[in-house]
C-alpha cells in the first residue's frame, strides 16, 4: 500500500495527540496477518508471517516492533522505517542466529533514554497475544495499560479524498469481478472453479487480496453466511449466495447479489431477490448525515417484517467499510453512532434460514455526502434493479 505522506503525518499527528490528551508515554498498536487495518492505517504496510506493532509516542520517532523475517519487507513498504526485533513478535521456534533480538526492556532504553514508562496505551487488545501483554508489562515494570483502540478508531470513521478514490478503484475491479463470477455460474461447474475465474480478475486488474475469502454458496450451502466456495457442483435452477471483496491499496470493495444456475429464478426465489432489493434501496434512498445507526437500521427492519421475514433477519444492515470491509461503526438496531459525511457505508441486506431459500444477501458500497449516497457501483444497482 502506497501511504501518501500528507495522509501518513495527518494519521500520526491525531495519534500523538490521543497520546498527550490521555497523558500516555506511548501508543502500542498492535497488528498482525488478520488483524491488520489499525497498523495498516499509520504504515501502509503489512506484516506477513509474522506479528507487528506501530510505536507512537511524542517522546521519539515513530518506530515499528516485529520479527526478523518481516523488517526487510517492512523497511521497503512501510512508511515507518525505523524497525526493531523482538522475540514474541517472531514465529514460534524459529531462529535467526544473524539477527538482533531485543527485549522490550532494550528497546524503551533505545527510544525512551530511560524514561520510566508509566502508562500504554493499547490499540488492538482483543487481538493482542497474551504472551506480548504478558511481556510487555513485566519487562516495562508494570506501567498502567489503558484501551484506546475505540478512540483510534474514531480515526478511521471519516475518509479522506484520497481513501475513496482508492476505494472506488476497489469498486472497478470488484465489478469486474463480480460480472466474472455471476456468468461462471452454471450448470455442471463447480463453485470453487467460478471463484478461481473472478479472483483471476481480480489480481490481474491490481488486487492485493479479498476482505473475504470469495462467497459461492449453493443451495443449502447458502445458509453459511460467508460461505466459501467448496466442489459442490452446480444444478440448473438452484439460488447461489455469491459475494467477492477485493482489495486495492489497503481498501476494500464489495459485491453480493443472488445468483439462479440458468438465470430462471422461480417464483418464490423472485419474490426473495424482490424483497431484499427494494429493502436496500429504500435503505440508500434514506442514508444521509446526521442520522443514528438505530434510525438508518429501522427502515429495512420495517420493510422486511412488513414482508413476513422476521424469522430470517438475524443481522444488522448497514456498517461502515474501508481498510477492512466491515468495520467500525456498525450502525445496528441498537446503534447511537451517527451517520457522517464521507464515510463509506456499506449496504447488507441479508435473511437467513428459509428452508427453501437457506441464504440470500444483496450488498454494495456507497460515499456518503451532504445530500444523501453515491454509489461506488452503478453496475450493482443496476443488476438490484435500480
Amino acid at each position: 500500500m502506497s501511504l501518501p505522506d500528507n495522509e501518513y503525518k495527518i494519521r500520526i499527528d491525531k495519534v500523538k495527540k490521543l497520546a498527550a490528551d490521555k497523558k500516555l508515554d506511548f501508543i502500542f498498536v498492535y497488528f498482525d496477518e488478520y488483524n491488520v487495518m489499525n497498523g495498516r492505517y499509520l504504515t501502509g504496510w503489512c506484516p506477513t508471517v509474522e506479528r507487528g506493532a506501530v510505536i507512537v509516542s511524542n517522546y521519539c520517532y515513530p518506530f515499528l516492533i516485529g520479527g526478523p523475517e518481516a523488517q526487510p519487507y517492512a523497511k521497503m513498504e512501510s512508511k515507518i522505517k525505523i524497525t526493531e526485533s523482538s522475540l514474541v513478535f517472531m514465529v514460534p521456534e524459529e531462529e535467526y542466529p544473524g539477527a538482533e533480538i531485543l527485549s522490550f526492556n532494550q528497546i524503551s532504553k533505545k527510544y525512551f533514554r530511560g524514561r520510566k514508562i508509566k502508562k500504554i496505551g493499547l490499540v488492538g487488545i482483543q487481538s493482542l497475544p497474551l504472551q506480548i501483554y504478558n511481556q510487555l508489562i513485566s519487562e516495562l515494570e508494570d506501567p498502567e495499560i489503558i484501551d484506546v483502540t475505540k478512540e483510534f478508531e474514531i480515526f478511521r470513521y471519516v475518509k479522506s479524498e484520497w481513501e475513496i478514490e482508492m476505494t472506488a478503484k476497489a469498486y472497478e475491479i470488484a465489478d469486474a469481478g463480480f460480472k466474472k463470477l455471476k456468468e461462471s455460474i452454471v450448470e455442471g461447474k463447480k463453485e470453487y472453479e467460478a471463484a478461481a475465474e473472478a479472483e483471476y480478475i481480480g489480481r490481474k486488474m491490481g488486487a492485493e487480496g479479498y476482505g473475504y475469502r470469495t462467497i459461492v454458496g449453493t443451495a443449502e450451502r447458502s445458509i453459511g453466511i460467508v460461505t466459501p466456495s467448496s466442489n459442490r457442483i452446480f444444478k440448473n435452477g438452484e439460488i447461489v449466495l455469491t459475494g467477492f471483496s477485493p482489495r486495492f491499496n489497503g481498501y476494500n470493495a464489495t459485491a453480493c447479489y443472488p445468483v439462479v444456475v440458468g438465470g430462471k429464478p422461480n417464483k418464490q426465489q423472485d419474490e426473495f431477490i424482490k424483497s431484499v432489493c427494494e429493502a436496500l434501496y429504500l435503505t440508500k434512498e434514506a442514508l444521509k448525515p446526521g442520522l443514528s445507526g438505530k434510525e438508518i437500521d429501522s427502515i429495512p427492519r420495517k420493510y422486511l417484517l412488513g414482508r413476513g421475514y422476521e424469522k430470517y433477519m438475524i443481522m444488522p444492515f448497514v456498517h461502515s467499510a474501508g481498510l477492512c470491509e466491515f468495520e467500525r461503526p456498525f450502525f445496528g438496531p441498537g446503534s447511537d453512532d451517527i451517520i457522517q459525511e464521507n464515510q463509506i457505508i456499506c449496504i447488507d441486506i441479508a435473511l437467513f434460514g428459509h428452508k427453501e431459500i437457506p441464504g440470500i444477501r444483496v450488498e454494495t458500497g456507497y460515499r456518503i455526502t451532504k445530500n444523501g449516497t453515491v454509489p461506488f457501483s452503478v453496475y450493482m444497482e443496476k443488476l438490484f434493479g435500480f
